[in-house]
Formats: structure tokens, sequence, C-alpha cells
């Protein structure tokens, strides 16, 4: 799954890579170390309204347009998460459906957590680019409209499938990585077939982008956000690959 991040350099999200032409961002925009569901994060996509690619922070859990007030829409983001869609299901469930067709987005970060280990001795590791720079995951989103006070929510979902071999170490499931030459596919909102075949061949990190290690427990906190959140930690010994299985359960994506 995909349900903490990092966005370290978010100037590392460039117009040159991921081809916006507007920039949507709070004016105090300042680096994530530890960035949870239901927070703002950055995403790139095609805005219908403005005719243009746009890069935009979103809050992490799609908000469905046809709740009728903020209040339901409070309502719904406390009581659902949907800030990940399962690959096997997003065309089918209604939550996810329009927002497949037309609503697909980049979600930009630089670093996964996740936790590994025996139940009680859990460590957090951070999944990042050997390089440090920034790397996509395939999302939806959504606008929802207030029709009393015209106030309006931007909203996302990341795309979760079965973890292959290289990620299985840490999950069984995993965000969909999209690597720069499937970006415009992705994003055209002309394109209602075919998105399966997007991201069934995605290939990003089998070629070897990805690094991993371990960090400071202090991320356990999801309300700790400081820049020790993802210091590197030293183990006492080192883990194979039976022993970096996640010990937990699957977490199930509600079907809306």
């Amino acid at each position: 799954m995909c349900g903490r991040a990092t966005v370290v350099n978010p100037d590392g999200i460039t117009e040159k890579v991921y081809g916006y032409t507007k920039k949507l961002v709070p004016s105090d925009w300042k680096p994530r170390y530890n960035l949870n569901p239901r927070e703002e994060i950055p995403t790139v996509y095609y805005d219908p309204f403005l005719r243009q690619r746009v890069l935009r922070t979103m809050h992490w859990n799609l908000i469905p347009s046809k709740l009728e007030s903020r209040e339901k829409v409070d309502e719904f983001d406390s009581h659902y998460s949907t800030f990940n869609a399962r690959i096997e299901t997003v065309a089918s469930v209604p939550t996810f459906q329009q927002a497949w067709r037309s609503q697909r987005c980049l979600v930009v970060i630089d670093g996964i957590i996740e936790w590994v280990g025996e139940k009680r001795h859990k460590t957090p590791h951070l999944i990042r680019h050997r390089e440090g720079t920034p790397f996509a995951m395939a999302g939806l989103w959504n606008r929802w409209h207030s029709r009393t006070n015209g106030d309006e929510i931007w909203s996302c979902t990341v795309i979760v499938k079965d973890a292959d071999d290289w990620y299985s170490r840490f999950h069984d499931r995993m965000a969909v990585l999209l690597g720069p030459e499937s970006y415009d596919q992705w994003l055209d909102p002309e394109r209602k077939r075919g998105q399966l075949d997007i991201l069934s061949k995605s290939a990003y990190h089998r070629n070897g982008e990805l690094e991993f290690f371990p960090i400071s427990t202090l991320v356990n906190n999801p309300r700790y956000d400081s820049p020790d959140c993802i210091e590197p930690a030293s183990l006492s010994e080192p883990l194979d690959d039976s022993e970096l299985r996640r010990d937990s359960k699957p977490q199930l994506d509600l079907l809306l």
C-alpha cells in the first residue's frame, strides 16, 4: 500500500520533467518528511477548466462529487479511506469510476515509508530514488464543489496493485509507479480506453532506480514532521528478504 510519503524537495518537481504550465501550490509550501493521508500532496494533472497541465497540491483522500454539503464531506473523510484505489476494481467502484475515465493524475513524491519486521519490532524504511529525485505514482483526482457557497476541495487517490518481487519485502501491495515515458499517455483526458495497459507496462523501479534503508522511529508519530524523521538508522544486523517481509494482514480498500 502507500500510506506515508515524503516530499523533501518540492522544487524538484519541475516543469521540464512533469510538463505543467501552471503552478497552484501554497505560497508557504514546505518540505514534508512525514506526509500522511488526508493531508495535502502534490499532483500533476490536466485541468479541463484551465485547459492546461497543472501542478497542484490536493487532499490525499478522494472526495466524491455527490456529497451535498461540507458537513457530509467532513463525515465521509473521517470515516472512509479512499487514499488508495485497487487496480483490480478501480474502473467499477462508483467512487472512482468517473475519475478513472478522464481525471487521472500523477501523485509526485520523493519517498515512500514502509514498516517491516515483527509486530512489536517493526522498523520504518524509506524507499526513494537513488539520486533523491521525485517520482510519480499513478493517481486519480476529483473536484468537490459546494452548491451553496462555492467552496471547493481538490482531492486524489493513489492506485495500488499486488506487490512485485522487489517490493514484496515491504508489503503485499504497492503503488503503481510510472516512468516519464508514460506521463503523457496517463494524463491524456481524451484517452478513454487502455488505462490498464499503461499501468501494467510500468516498470519504473525494476531498472534499479530505487533504494531503501532503515530510518528513525520518530516517523512512527504521524504528527511529527521534521528532517530527523528520515535520518538513516542502523540495524543491529542486516535483514534478509524473509525478515524484511511485513508481518501484518493485508489492508482492504473500501468499495463504495
